[in-house]
């Protein structure tokens, strides 16, 4: 079976409280015991803040991908069944589920959604799936005068208990609460199936020191030892009953014993319960009210408690009953409702109405040691008779059981996506509400963000700055090559499209017009550049460099991680934010906001090189990212075949002379722009040097003038060997620079720092010899296959220089060509392996 499980109870406010914990911890149980059952999560994602959270806490058990959210239309809270978008969130949330094709859905919390955004509904649109529900109580519909006061709330409870009914499956967490729903309802029997429930692993016995114990009172303001409960201020919980039969204990038992109760109290609440516990005798110290307790600050209090008391009125289940047991508490508790089911022992149970027999069970647990240390004992072994996982498997149990019965009808019923789309908005269409143009156009919006069936998954590749200039620089020259491999053999069963920013409004579109001037992929997608339509499962690829405008498209990013897009990001390099002064102020200024939005937003940033990758992790150690899920981190390397990458042509008119030149004496070569970081500088002032002590060689550089070189351009182009022995070529094509690499006796890198080197390939493909600094990078490219010289100083290098001479008249300089290199398509399949086969290097987490 395909089973979806819905849960907005673990988004709501629910989820702070008991109804997100059973519906967090039962998930867990039924993906646990799935078996060959294929499970889903859906999320509903007006709850963004919610989703990265739930993600991260299933990504360990369930496919990231099985995951799914579904957009809904926006609309106003307490408007109810009468408004047009209330209701079509509903229908169309059953359409987005729909999409998926499951076999039964089941609903974590179907009672919620008129004071917040969540939406549940039963058959309201697909009447063939199953549906499943879990039912924790049904107390407001027993007491309506209490907790349905607001008649709006009330309309909209009493539709929920409406949708109950018609559900296939209800899932009860106790017997009695399947009774009632019976009894109450008039739901049939069969389709009723209590699961019981569990307490979390960590409320368990344990050891509590002194020390801690009296750090617990202190925090507490327990003053000695304490009888203890928990619960809201609420007629139903009986706090008040307990303080009145708390008050007919003997004295000396009273100053023996504090009473704690652990109830979130209003300040309202609390003068009411103090104001109880005067009337009836009590001294100023014997109540104590505790307000908000952490679950690690729960079980110490459980595990020190002299006794716990559970007075409760009408219960689903009784829950901290139980933890109390789980945590070696000796427990006492009412008789009424579901309560003797967790408790399993008659002796242990009172009357919750009748005070005197309270105070009279209260007094021999207090009293009475054997008769305590047997209540501690039996919670020992009652307590294992309640597990998650046989929660689960109940669960799954009735869910198969009536997918075997209706098997055959539902699958006889299934839809087409044509037919479940035609349905989709015969269903709106018959809404006989107000609607406006606007609610047409935010549903409309809706509906195309659920529609998936017979759609294929998408890599969004973004080619932003490529598309918009076809800039030259070793990022663009990487991001076509990429973009190139990727459209002309896409993996199986994806479909490759490349992307551009509109920096205008700060969303992505397709970037057709880019497209088709390949020549490539698709030839029947339209030329105008549409927006991205994005889908559960897609992957968005930041190949560009956009360093930017990333920042400010954040809520675009935002938005395609809560649908269920994976997102990474290509880093390059850190340089900008480990050398600012190196780059212009625009970059210094943009790269460091650029790399904490990806941090934060990115599912995996895949780096250049490993050494790339490393120091993205140490600066990841250092910075401002905060995020709820691991972030991954992996390397690829870069591609060397030339011709791959779509090479530009054509030769300058003194193209002969200069390679001849070239070949006249050994020729060294730099290539790449001429900035601070790329060393240019120390090397001209090492030749400079050679040249003065007549050392007859050549100095060539490729590569444009950039930010931040002073008055190097100004030397390099009126220095006096130029034209003779150096030779600056700028903005020279890809087959021109073919040619120079070949003339050429040594590849020359002095560079500062570098996120891969591609020059050091590319050299190595002609069997050219290199002379690199000592970078870790270098070493990862190049192993043993260079010689590398260390020191900042032109002397430095100039010695270098000349011992590389010395050996390679000798035959001993390092040999390139046992240097290894990849093409671009198998670097395209390096990035494709690390998306599509998790094949991460390393993750980090924020502290």
């Amino acid at each position: 079976m395909r089973i979806v499980l819905d849960l907005q109870g673990c988004q709501s406010v629910s989820r702070l409280r008991g109804i997100g914990r059973y519906s967090f911890a039962l998930a867990k149980a039924i993906i646990r015991n799935a078996g060959e059952h294929e499970i889903w999560i859906v999320l509903n994602d007006l709850f963004p803040e919610t989703i990265d959270l739930i993600r991260a806490a299933f990504e360990e058990v369930i496919p990231v991908e099985r995951i799914a959210t579904f957009s809904l239309p926006s609309f106003s809270l307490y408007q109810g069944a009468r408004d047009w978008r209330t209701r079509a969130a509903e229908i169309i949330r059953e359409y987005a589920i729909a999409e998926l094709e499951p076999d039964l859905v089941h609903i974590s919390s179907l009672f919620e959604g008129y004071v917040d955004v969540s939406v549940s509904s039963v058959k309201a649109y697909d009447k063939v799936t199953l549906t499943a529900v879990t039912l924790y109580d049904l107390i407001p519909f027993l007491n309506p005068e209490k907790y349905l006061t607001d008649l709006g709330f009330k309309k909209h409870y009493f539709g929920k208990i409406e949708a109950l009914k018609r559900v296939d499956v209800v899932l009860t967490i106790s017997a009695y609460c399947g009774e009632e729903a019976v009894r109450e309802l008039g739901i049939p029997t069969e389709r009723i199936t209590n699961i019981s429930s569990a307490v979390a692993e960590s409320f368990a016995c344990s050891t509590i020191s002194e020390e801690d114990i009296l750090s617990l009172w202190a925090r507490f303001g327990i003053s000695r030892p304490f009888v203890m409960t928990t619960g809201t201020v609420e007629p139903r919980k009986n706090l008040e009953g307990l303080i009145v039969a708390y008050s007919k204990l003997p004295s000396e038992l009273r100053k023996k014993y504090q009473l704690l109760l652990v109830c979130q109290a209003t300040e309202a609440n609390r003068i009411k319960l103090f104001d109880l516990a005067v009337k009836h005798g009590l001294a100023s110290d014997d109540l104590v009210l505790a307000g908000y307790v952490s679950d690690k600050d729960l079980i110490g209090l459980y595990t020190a408690c002299h006794l716990f008391v559970f007075p409760s009125l009408h219960e689903g289940f009784g829950l901290p009953a139980l933890e109390a047991m789980a945590c070696g508490s000796a427990v006492i508790a009412s008789g009424a409702t579901s309560i003797p089911e967790v408790i399993g022992r008659d002796d242990a149970l009172f009357n919750p109405l009748d005070l005197q027999q309270m105070a009279d069970m209260i007094e021999r647990a207090l009293s009475d040691g054997d008769y305590r240390q047997s209540l501690k004992d039996h919670a020992a072994v009652q307590v294992r008779k309640f597990s998650w996982d046989a929660t689960g498997k109940r669960a799954l149990q009735a869910f198969e059981k009536e997918y075997e019965a209706r098997f055959v009808e539902s699958a006889r019923l299934k839809r087409t996506a044509e037919a479940r789309y035609q349905s989709l908005i015969e269903t709106l269409t018959a809404l006989e509400l107000p609607v406006t143009e606007a609610d047409f156009a935010t549903g409309a919006d809706a509906i195309a963000a659920n529609q998936r069936a017979g759609r294929r998954k998408q890599i969004l590749v973004d080619v932003s700055v490529l598309c918009e200039n076809g800039a030259r620089s070793g990022i663009q020259r990487v991001t076509r090559a990429i973009v190139r491999q990727l459209l002309s053999a896409p993996p199986a069963n994806w479909e490759v499209r490349p992307v551009r920013l509109d920096r205008s409004v700060m969303l992505y579109c397709y970037a057709n017009h880019f497209l088709h001037t390949l020549g490539m992929g698709d030839r029947s997608i339209d030329g105008d550049d549409e927006w991205v339509d994005s889908q559960q499962g897609d992957i968005f690829l930041g190949l560009d460099l956009v360093a930017d405008c990333v920042p400010h498209a954040e809520g675009w990013f935002a938005a395609q991680r809560r649908r269920g897009v994976n997102i990474y990001f290509v880093v390059y390099d850190l340089l900008p934010v480990r050398y600012p002064n190196w780059f212009p102020e625009v970059i210094a200024t943009d790269f460091p906001p650029w790399l904490t939005t990806i941090g934060t937003i990115a599912d995996g940033l895949i780096c250049i090189s490993r050494t790339v990758a490393d120091d993205l992790m140490t600066w990841l150690d250092t910075s401002s990212v905060e995020r709820a899920r691991e972030l991954k981190i992996s390397y690829f390397r870069l591609g060397a075949d030339i011709e791959s990458s779509q090479p530009s042509t054509g030769m300058p008119d003194n193209a002969n002379i200069i390679l001849a030149a070239m070949r006249e004496r050994p020729t060294f070569l730099i290539v790449g722009t001429v900035e601070p970081c790329r060393g240019h500088a120390q090397a001209f002032g090492a030749f400079e040097q050679l040249w003065a002590r007549g050392v007859d060689v050549n100095l060539v550089i490729v590569g444009k003038a950039g930010w931040g070189v002073g008055e190097l351009p100004d030397r390099l182009r009126e220095h006096p060997e130029d034209g003779q022995r150096f030779f600056w070529l700028q903005g020279i094509s890809d087959e021109f620079l073919e040619k120079v690499y070949e003339a050429s006796k040594c590849l020359l890198a002095p560079s500062h720092g570098k996120g891969f080197g591609l020059p050091l390939i590319e050299a190595a493909q002609k069997g050219l010899p290199i002379l690199a600094r000592d970078l870790s990078v270098f070493r990862e490219v190049a192993g043993q296959s260079a010689y590398y010289f260390s020191g900042d100083a032109d002397g430095d290098l100039a010695a270098a220089v000349e011992v590389w001479l010395s050996l390679q008249k000798k035959g001993s300089v390092p040999a390139s060509t046992r240097l290894e290199w990849i093409t671009w398509k198998q670097s395209a399949e390096q990035i494709s392996k690390v998306m599509l086969q998790d094949a991460w290097y390393r993750r980090w987490q924020s502290k």
